[in-house]
């Protein structure tokens, strides 16, 4: 009985970690947009309920810091990531995130579920297949 418990636990922890990794590469490519030039003409494609999802995660890593070492406000992310990609600010980022992450079903799986899937068939930058260029 204790071996099973042992087994769930290194489990568990295995998925902390894994899921720990696909949240700091999702912040990376959050950070590389958020470094993009407005002249640049990238869209989203997806959802803005993906967007906000994918850039509170991001947040939420705390890997995204301005000059001096601090964390950047959610706001400053969402704000600055709709005028790069041509995306209405929603009155409620913090709104629209949770009810990403609270979708059910096989049609609308949440964007980190589908983000780690991506990233698990070996595509280096799902969030930018989200981002056209015009």
């Amino acid at each position: 009985m204790k071996h099973i418990c042992f087994q769930q636990a290194q489990d568990f922890n295995q998925h902390r970690m894994l899921r720990h990794e696909v949240e700091s590469h999702l912040a990376a490519e959050v950070a590389q947009l958020l470094d993009s030039h407005t002249e640049e003409g990238l869209h989203w494609r997806g959802t803005c309920i993906d967007l906000m999802e994918a850039l509170h995660t991001a947040f939420l890593t705390g890997l995204l810091v301005d000059s001096d070492g601090i964390i950047v406000p959610f706001q400053h992310i969402v704000d600055q990531a709709c005028q790069l990609l041509h995306v209405n600010t929603p009155r409620n980022p913090y709104e629209c995130a949770a009810r990403g992450r609270r979708r059910k079903g096989l049609q609308s799986r949440p964007y980190m579920q589908r983000y780690e899937h991506s990233l698990s068939q070996k595509n280096d930058h799902p969030l930018w297949d989200l981002i056209s260029l015009k």
